[in-house]
């Protein structure tokens, strides 16, 4: 059954319409992978999918429900967001960061219940960050930080998670391990997620369906081991590759074939 639905979906800024007339459909429990370019419409899709843009049409369902029907707050009961970058006026702790993930399911005036705190605890548990509860947050690593923020994502316990090119400004064991936190809310916790990323080899072995965009339009979609081509790559990165099969997974690998320099 699809958790969200996405019909001739245009939306943009100021008028100016990146994404242009796209239609998917994501399952429950579903872990896809939006690729692109720079400037396909990769970022610009996860906020529009959230309602967080002003120059929008079509129509976004989730859960049976019309998105533009529902308030924000009602929105992030449903999905939580993990965008790039993160801009922080306060210097919190990791355990501040975390619980702020509860704020939508709580009163105002509210200062939270046992409940919460067991569900922060676990989060915490779950994404390898309860020693680092007391840390501020600026004292942590790339790595580190990143998996404060899919905490607090985590701590709003909804049922879809987006995360807007997770692996960024990341060494490459972080990437794989964030991935893999990812690959396992999906598979023991049910969570369904959608998720833009520059790395295709990265989430090649993570990711159940690609989806390719090219200039703001839906290219292709599919496993990655039907979507991997020679000829896909070239028309959407416009970039000559090898592709051949990793000895550990049997899924697709690219390699990019070396070009000569262009003579002045």
């Amino acid at each position: 059954m699809a958790i969200l639905e996405v019909d001739n979906l245009k939306a943009g800024y100021e008028n100016n319409f990146v994404i242009k007339n796209l239609c998917f459909s994501i399952e429950k429990g579903e872990f896809i992978c939006i690729l692109g370019r720079n400037g396909s419409g990769k970022s610009t899709l996860i906020k529009a999918l959230q309602g967080l843009l002003r120059t929008i049409s079509g129509k976004i369902t989730i859960d049976g429900t019309n998105l533009f029907s529902l308030t924000q707050r009602q929105i992030a009961r449903k999905i939580a967001y993990v965008p790039q970058m993160f801009n922080l006026a306060f210097e919190f702790s990791v355990n501040e960061i975390v619980y702020m993930g509860r704020y939508v399911h709580q009163r105002r005036l509210n200062g939270g219940s046992p409940g919460d705190k067991r569900i922060v605890n676990e989060v915490m548990e779950l994404t390898g960050i309860s020693r680092l509860t007391d840390k501020k947050i600026a004292h942590l690593s790339g790595g580190e930080r990143q998996r404060v923020f899919i905490a607090r994502a985590l701590a709003q316990d909804t049922p879809l998670l987006f995360l807007d090119e997770p692996s960024s400004h990341l060494d490459i064991n972080y990437q794989v391990e964030i991935y893999k936190i990812l690959k396992f809310l999906q598979e023991e916790k049910g969570k369904t997620i959608l998720s833009t990323e520059h790395n295709i080899n990265l989430v090649i072995p993570y990711a159940q369906r690609l989806i390719f965009l090219k200039d703001g339009k839906l290219y292709g979609q599919g496993p990655p081991g039907k979507l991997i081509t020679k000829s896909n790559i070239k028309d959407v990165f416009d970039a000559n590759v090898d592709i051949r099969k990793n000895i550990h997974s049997q899924l697709p690998e690219i390699s990019l074939i070396p070009q000569k320099a262009k003579s002045q």
